[in-house]
């Protein structure tokens, strides 16, 4: 029994594929979403924005009989780098069973929301097929990371830049002996993490549930029981700050506001832009200023028994106290920016006013992701955003 295993990727044609896979569209704004769309007829936008379930699933199945999307003739491992700015990471995509989660050697770290699980659920049975891959992180293995850097002297087969600004590639891997190779490293370390995708995860399981349930010759080999996972090394996968905003002062003035904090933490005035280097410093903006900020006494250890991440100190020594934000995934004065919107993106948001005050972190360490997910323990709800993510589509899975 193995632990990773290839298959049969349905994958758009080498021409299509930059018009048809997609990145997530939480940091695209509504005009660059609606004008990929128009100008790109089969990107899958088009099959997710589809006015309801038939029309998505008749766009999909017209996409597979024009050969825009084609599976490939043999089981197959897929190659996959990605590379911003200076950063690259390179991983593999393939098959896990789902009982592998079941059986924690795939481990997560979010809170499943029932709601958003359910729409995933039924983009899936609508689809018969799971068009983006969770994406995971594995224990650097030196010997399956030369084995994967062997491969990029050939040429990729897909090379372009995607519409979050990085630049995909692709190598199809389909030699016997080299998927049995990838296959026994991987059972050697026989451990991943789940960096996003958590919802879609709890979907493929209820969908295999789901599945299982209807046929009467279930063996467990079934397509529904595997899910497709994009795996790359914990050394180069990249977690960005997750930010804070504040729309009040909770009727403070800003000096007054200041003055209270200083009871908790010593606060210095900074020349410029001010974004944290280290874990339990904060920048704070406020009213075209920014400051510092840094506990004036150790906090407790284990505050209610969850590690001391940065995001839990700064809400429970500032905007639970002095601001009365309460829980974050239901308060709507509080509000969260990815990293890559940088620094002045908080600084935009604060002097546009949707904002009165914005605090930036330090990222979220891969560490503290791993040590949430070995302890079972859910992360708080904003902890990481991954950066850059793999793009839906470029290879899908389907349960036919």
């Amino acid at each position: 029994m193995y632990f990773i295993n290839p298959f049969k990727g349905l994958r758009p044609s080498k021409e299509k594929a930059s018009s048809i896979a997609i990145t997530s569209t939480d940091h695209l704004s509504k005009k660059l979403i609606a004008d990929h769309k128009k100008n790109n007829p089969w990107s899958y936008l088009n099959v997710f924005s589809a006015e309801n379930n038939s029309k998505s699933k008749e766009q999909f199945e017209l996409m597979k009989k024009k050969s825009i999307l084609s599976k490939d003739i043999n089981n197959s491992f897929y190659i996959y780098k990605i590379s911003t700015g200076n950063h690259a990471q390179i991983g593999i995509v393939g098959t896990a069973k789902l009982s592998a989660y079941d059986n924690l050697h795939i481990r997560g770290h979010e809170e499943i929301f029932f709601e958003r699980s359910q729409r995933r659920m039924k983009q899936m049975d609508n689809l018969n097929a799971q068009i983006g891959p969770i994406y995971a992180v594995y224990p650097d293995n030196k010997m399956l990371n030369d084995l994967v850097d062997k491969e990029l002297i050939n040429s990729p087969v897909y090379s372009f830049k995607g519409m979050d600004g990085s630049k995909h590639e692709m190598w199809v891997i389909d030699d016997e002996k080299k998927i049995s190779k990838i296959r026994d490293l991987f059972n050697s370390i026989n451990r991943i993490y789940i960096a996003d995708g958590h919802h879609r995860m709890d979907a493929l399981l209820k969908l295999s549930k789901f599945k299982q349930h209807q046929n009467p010759n279930h063996t467990g080999e079934e397509a529904y029981n595997f899910f497709m996972i994009a795996i790359f090394p914990k050394s180069q996968a990249r977690i960005l700050d997750y930010n804070r905003l504040i729309k009040d002062l909770y009727g403070y003035s800003p000096k007054d506001f200041i003055k209270e904090i200083k009871k908790k933490f010593k606060v210095e005035k900074q020349n410029s832009s001010f974004k944290p280097k280290k874990s339990q410093i904060f920048g704070m903006y406020l009213e075209k200023q920014w400051y510092s900020l840094e506990l004036k006494e150790k906090p407790h250890q284990n505050l209610f028994h969850i590690i001391n991440l940065d995001i839990n100190l700064l809400h429970y020594y500032l905007l639970e106290p002095f601001l009365g934000i309460g829980d974050p995934r239901q308060d709507n004065r509080i509000d969260f920016l990815a990293g890559f919107h940088g620094l002045e993106g908080i600084e935009a948001k604060v002097d546009s006013g949707e904002a009165k005050v914005g605090f930036a972190l330090f990222a979220t360490q891969m560490e503290n992701v791993i040590s949430f997910a070995d302890k079972k323990l859910n992360m708080p709800p904003k902890s990481t955003w991954f950066d850059p993510k793999p793009l839906d589509g470029l290879v899908a899975y389907d349960f036919e």
